[in-house]
């Protein structure tokens, strides 16, 4: 006689592990293809969800680009920042807070390379979609830089003729970008960006170029 068992419930989809799953698929199709090229199925079909599902959760394409942009910079933040306590050491002298704050940006910046890549295809051209973004998430942010920066001058630690504008997208762009195009890295100079070596490499690297000593 054979004793049938049931069948284990199945575990159902944690909520915050499935909305995870979709925005970092919407992160990762929006920064290859951009938003016009993008589509819903391919989002899906990254994730092997039906479009319908994410249609269902978000709507359009449109609300799914923004709650995607509203992801990556959350996990920006709270990953990287500058606790009350560490800005008030950085107003007090204290650079090294900024040299340790730029070693976990560009760990960021390696670890998340679609970061990096969708902010430059939206920014290419003007739209209101990347004004809004950029109201949302990054002009009170970049704001504090330029209080930072002008620490940072006083303190010293940056020549006086140094632009605090042009500062915040030449760093930016140095942390950034070998992550970024680490694919030409690769094809240019057999150099994998990616690598923890690398990784350290470039901080260091950063550290000694924009906050030296």
């Amino acid at each position: 006689m054979t004793i049938k068992t049931a069948n284990p419930p199945r575990k159902p989809k944690d909520p915050e592990r499935t909305r995870a799953d979709i925005l970092q698929a919407a992160l990762d199709v929006f920064a290859r293809r951009g938003f016009e090229a993008a589509t819903v199925r391919d989002i899906a079909a990254q994730i092997g969800m039906s479009h319908g599902m994410i249609r269902y959760h978000y709507e359009t394409k449109e609300k799914l680009w923004f709650a995607a942009v509203d992801f990556l910079f959350e996990r920006l933040y709270s990953t990287v920042s500058i606790s009350p306590e560490n800005q008030a050491r950085l107003e007090a002298g204290d650079i090294e807070v900024l040299r340790d704050w730029l070693r976990e940006y560009v760990r960021y910046c390696a670890r998340h390379p679609e970061h990096a890549r969708i902010m430059i295809q939206e920014s290419v051209s003007p739209s209101e979609r990347l004004r809004e973004a950029m109201h949302r998430h990054v002009r009170d942010n970049h704001k504090a830089v330029l209080k930072t920066i002008a620490v940072m001058k006083d303190k010293g630690a940056l020549p006086t003729s140094v632009h605090p504008i042009s500062f915040i997208y030449m760093l930016a762009g140095a942390c950034q970008n070998m992550f970024a195009l680490a694919p030409e890295v690769h094809y240019v100079l057999d150099y994998d960006a990616l690598s923890e070596q690398a990784i350290e490499a470039h901080a260091d690297s950063i550290v000694a170029l924009f906050c030296p000593a």
